[in-house]
């Protein structure tokens, strides 16, 4: 797996907060962590005798626990040679190990309703497991048996080879990918780390077995890895198991780090390129202060200062008008062992201003010194960072993806100090850092632009010839080792699953006279007020015409109220650390989890202690939108460059297509971000008219996660949510459309490596006696498509089987991307496993390896309290009740295998179903 490239931007604005009432609230906050780290999250460093690094860090907010173990081994350490192989080991790994079979490592897993995963980025790799509290002993000795024990069985390399070439596809299929890969090119040529984490095709297709062991064998040991364990435990307990578990496994000789005489950036390169994009990308990569450096923590203060959707100077001057030069811009601080880089990021839609759109953040930069944010708004930086850890301490396997990743290049002392050392940032130290690294700034900016007939220099990405390769390792002889020494280990012995201890839950539901559904969850498991609002039947409310217009709205919705202009809001939001989030993040290919046809959704996220201000301002949000025409036209021009970048993608193509033709003639089978034509002709009328329909009182759903009494926040969102006015608005349910007769074919042709396929059919409701059966169901047939069409043909890297009710009916896909020339197999390989799970009863193992990796999956899903809201609203909205989640684990445990193959056989129809293709074929 590759770790996805993304930026967090945070929105902030000016505030109606005097300084001392900042300070006061940055102190009392930073006190405020600092008390609750030291009673509940305790955390202890030391190092086994055998250098492995163990932190470990107390978190009792949910019954999980997390292990990750970053290995010091990433494409930095590699040649042009083995280009890859970091990331080709991280895969092999998972394959078995010399007392255990792959099906047995992740099956072993998954049958204690745990999640195991790894990443693999330029410096670092990184191994997760997440498991009940009561196995992670389980999930950790696996680790040990996976990184130490394992066996590389020879007939799994093909498949492999096969998997990694077909994600580089899926990779590719990215909108912005040939952007990426060109600046990554040219913004780190010279340095080892511009050498791609993924590698080549070539690369990939002729390391040798013999190479990969040798490699796994220098750099994976003990003492060149760091392991980090979050979540419920006990401290002196869990160091005796760490050390029981990793402690046997000597040390190894290490090799050299790799030579790097780093060579700062002087004056200003630019290297443009023409590549098959829908949008104009502008990547500049300024020199920045070495993690070491005490300019540091002021960067990283004016990296969320530059992203600030409503104070940067970058996006006042590119966003700001009706017709904006720029639809998206970003500022990320770059930090690697040897140096730092900030890397501005803008998309545009006009590619003949690239010059001009680089000469403006050249004189913004110049004069960013006597543009400086106020003491307010730096504060408020500082505290949102403050509770956005809170907020992600919640989420024990997103904490890798993250923030860990710093750990690893940093270490512990220095990012245990981080936080502290960001607080004491001072206006005067951000004047400094722009002196020395801004003012007359050295950098590399790379232009790739869509390709047409005119464009001189299209880029192609330097891939490594195959013949010298091949012949490179003809000439060359790694040493062998044996693989037998860990055929004696040992896992430990589970005597019984079961589910763990539920803690002490209030609930309170009601009803409000304007038609407003509250219900509230008290439970003393967090410290953080998260509320989130359901807008039910979100296509079927769409009008006629206006497809995506809920998106649209959406988009606003964070632009400003009646009373606050966008800055004053945003400001108020940053002083007490509100996260808000109205819609999915639109640059990361599948973060799309929550968006659906069904409904709408607006989370809310800060602090028990500001819970007050926090409804009261989200209240404004929701019930005084200001629609300025201004910001209509600027979200509009956002979405329209969104459209034309997801053209480009036969992923969100597919999808599309499917639900257009399953749900053909039913609200349903309109796109969710709707069209160029849809989007264009959507009106501020249309608009103020939509809202008051999907965000009446009558339509909505709220509820809330807390610690504090329920009866008093029911009060609080009754004097202010309750106070909305009935509008006699009718929630607008949505129609089942016509049952699927025969097989029904949607085709777009597209010029990709890959192509992508949707395939499925209707199913009952959620309130179906068969909703159980057919979620165990489609758990077992998603195993046999990964373990077939990927483990055993090396078809893919992605393929599944997903599952979705309704109030009225339910629906069901198979998914897989593959490469064009595989589509036969892979549609024909889908079919198969289809006809395989109706004939054939499931075994036993299978039954119990799902049902307990349902409950898995659940208790992840709602590990953050913000999600345990969200969830606890669809299940209102579903209509099976608030508290469906304390059930529906009991409704899955009762599945038997007769039941999966009488629900297979009664739904999972091959004969008449939706087949959906995007590609070439």
């Amino acid at each position: 797996m590759i770790l996805p490239n993304y930026q967090y931007t945070q929105r902030f604005s000016k505030w109606p907060l005097r300084i001392g009432e900042i300070l006061f609230l940055l102190v009392f906050i930073a006190g405020f962590l600092n008390s609750a780290l030291a009673q509940e999250n305790q955390i202890k460093q030391f190092e086994l005798d055998n250098g492995m690094r163990v932190i470990l860090k107390e978190n009792h907010s949910s019954p999980m626990t997390t292990s990750l173990i970053f290995v010091n081994a990433g494409s930095k350490f590699e040649t042009e040679y083995n280009n890859g192989v970091t990331h080709f080991l991280e895969h092999l790994l998972f394959d078995g190990t010399a007392s255990q079979s792959q099906e047995a490592l992740s099956g072993g897993i998954e049958r204690l309703s745990g999640y195991i995963n790894a990443f693999t980025d330029k410096a670092f790799t990184c191994y997760l497991v997440l498991m009940p509290k009561d196995y992670i002993d389980y999930g950790m000795a696996t680790q040990a048996d996976m990184l130490f024990n394992s066996n590389f069985p020879e007939d799994r390399f093909p498949k492999e080879r096969g998997i990694i070439i077909d994600e580089m596809k899926m990779n590719d299929d990215a909108e912005g990918a040939p952007a990426e890969d060109y600046f990554t090119e040219r913004n780190l040529a010279g340095t080892p780390y511009a050498l791609r984490v993924i590698g080549y095709p070539s690369t990939i297709a002729n390391i040798p077995r013999e190479t990969v062991i040798d490699y796994w064998k220098k750099f994976y040991g003990p003492n060149n890895m760091t392991l980090l364990i979050i979540g419920d435990f006990d401290t002196p307990r869990m160091t005796e198991t760490v050390t029981s578990i990793f402690g046997k496994f000597p040390k190894v000789p290490l090799p050299s780090a790799p030579t790097m005489e780093y060579k700062r950036l002087s004056g200003k390169q630019i290297f443009k390129a023409a590549a098959k994009t829908k949008s104009t990308y502008i990547d500049i990569s300024i020199e920045a202060p070495q993690f070491n450096d005490s300019d540091y923590f002021a960067m990283t203060l004016l990296q969320d200062y530059l992203s600030d959707e409503e104070n940067s100077p970058l996006v006042k001057i590119l966003k700001s008008d009706i017709a904006p030069l720029a639809t998206s811009i970003s500022a990320n601080l770059d930090t690697r062992e040897e140096f730092s880089r900030l890397n501005i990021e803008i998309v545009t839609e006009k590619a003949d201003k690239a010059d001009f759109i680089i000469s403006l953040v050249d004189r913004i930069l110049d004069s960013l010194k006597s543009n400086l944010p106020s003491e307010e708004l730096l504060d408020g930086y500082k505290i949102s960072r403050r509770c956005r850890d809170i907020y992600m301490s919640e989420k024990l396997h997103h904490y890798a993806f993250t923030i860990a990743p710093l750990l690893a290049i940093t270490g512990w002392n220095f990012f245990e100090k981080l936080p502290e050392r960001i607080d004491s940032v001072k206006i005067s130290d951000m004047e400094r850092a722009i002196k020395n690294y801004l003012e007359v700034p050295s950098y590399i900016a790379t232009v790739v632009s869509p390709q047409t007939q005119g464009n001189e220099s299209v880029y192609k990405s330097e891939e490594p010839s195959a013949d010298e390769i091949v012949a490179y390792y003809r000439s060359v002889k790694s040493p062998s080792y044996d693989l037998n020494s860990g055929k004696n280990f040992k896992m430990p012995v589970v005597k019984e699953i079961s589910a763990p201890e539920t803690k002490y839950a209030k609930y309170l539901k009601e009803t409000f006279s304007n038609g407003l559904t509250v219900v509230i969850k008290s439970n003393p498991d967090s410290r953080v007020f998260a509320l989130n609002v359901i807008g039910r039947n979100r296509s079927a409310t769409e009008p006629e015409g206006k497809d995506g217009i809920t998106d649209f709205m959406n988009h606003l919705l964070e632009k400003g109220t009646v009373t606050r202009p966008a800055e004053k809001l945003a400001g108020e939001q940053a002083s007490i650390g509100a996260n808000v989030t109205l819609y999915d993040n639109p640059w990361i290919t599948y973060d799309d989890r929550y968006t659906t046809r069904q409904f709408s959704f607006l989370k809310f996220e800060t602090i028990d202690e500001f819970t007050e201000k926090g409804i009261e301002l989200f209240a404004d949000i929701v019930a005084h939108p200001a629609f300025d025409s201004v910001e209509v036209e600027k979200v509009r021009g956002e979405i329209r460059g969104r459209l034309g970048r997801n053209t480009g993608s036969t992923y969100k193509t597919a999808h599309n297509l499917y639900y257009a033709a399953l749900f053909q003639g039913t609200p349903y089978s309109k796109t969710i971000e709707g069209n160029l034509a849809t989007v264009g002709g959507i009106t501020i009328a249309d608009l103020k008219d939509y809202y008051h329909k999907i965000y009446s009182p009558e339509n909505m759903i709220i509820t809330v996660g807390t610690s504090q009494n329920p009866e008093k926040i029911m009060a609080l969102i009754k004097n202010s949510l309750g106070q909305i006015p009935k509008t006699g608005f009718v929630p607008v349910e949505p129609i089942r459309p016509a049952n699927i007769s025969g097989v029904k074919a949607a085709y777009q042709n597209m010029e990709k490596t890959q192509t992508y396929i949707y395939m499925g059919n209707l199913l009952p409701s959620v309130a179906s006696p068969d909703a159980p059966a057919l979620n165990v169901a489609a758990y077992i047939l998603s195993k046999r498509l990964q373990n077939n069409l990927r483990e055993t043909q090396g078809l893919t890297y992605s393929v599944g089987a997903s599952i979705t009710f309704d109030k009225h009916f339910g629906w069901f896909f198979c998914t897989i991307g593959t490469d064009t020339s595989n589509f036969v197999k892979a549609r024909d390989g889908i079919i198969a496993e289809i006809e395989k799970l109706k004939a054939r009863m499931p075994t036993d193992d299978e039954i119990t390896e799902a049902i307990n990796s349902i409950w898995g999956s659940d208790l992840m899903a709602k590990l953050s309290r913000i999600n345990q809201a969200f969830y606890m609203g669809v299940n209102e909205y579903l209509g099976v009740g608030y508290d469906y989640d304390d059930v529906y684990i009991d409704k899955i445990r009762r599945v038997d295998k007769g039941m999966v193959i009488k629900v297979a056989r009664r739904y999972f129809d091959s004969k008449n179903y939706v087949i959906a293709t995007a590609g070439k074929i």
